[in-house]
């Protein structure tokens, strides 16, 4: 198993969200012209597609690997173990990689993620990504949204129902 500087704690994301998000601009920027961080695009984020793509997961036990990587703060690799389940239109990943509970919904209005681990907790949108599923398998690769911007990725390679 590895863990490399494991989701240090709730002030780091909290730095890394105003990082990201920032709270607005000075005369300065303006005069200048637009900064690099209010020209790029924010995330499509996850809808009807994906909750269609992986509606067809058999409900049951999950294994596999996760991958969530949160920018500033760090990342966490580690075998995941848990259940796959429905609750009428929307996909429900949840269960544990170390010592983080991790809890994915993927429904048509959009998919969350859910982080609580060892001082630190987040709850951030899935953008489109790669959700594919082949049987009982999803392997999904997506980045990690909150308010309009990118903070992290998701990587996870899960069988359901097996």
């Amino acid at each position: 198993m590895i863990r490399r500087r494991v989701l240090a704690g709730t002030a780091a994301l909290s730095v890394v969200l105003l990082a990201t998000t920032g709270c607005g601009g000075s005369a300065d920027d303006s005069a200048a012209g637009a900064s690099p961080s209010s020209t790029v695009a924010p995330p499509t984020l996850a809808a009807e597609a994906e909750a269609e793509a992986v509606s067809v997961l058999p409900a049951g036990p999950a294994t596999g690997t996760a991958v969530l990587a949160y920018s500033g703060v760090g990342e966490l690799r580690a075998p995941f173990g848990g259940d796959c389940s429905h609750a009428g239109d929307a996909t429900e990943i949840a269960g544990s990689a170390d010592t983080a509970q991790i809890r994915l919904e993927i429904a048509p209005d959009g998919a969350r993620l859910v982080l609580e681990d060892v001082g630190f907790a987040a709850t951030s949108d899935l953008a489109t990504g790669r959700y594919d599923v082949s049987g009982g398998h999803l392997s999904l690769d997506a980045p990690l949204a909150q308010d309009g911007a990118v903070i992290g990725s998701v990587q996870l390679e899960v069988d359901c129902g097996a």
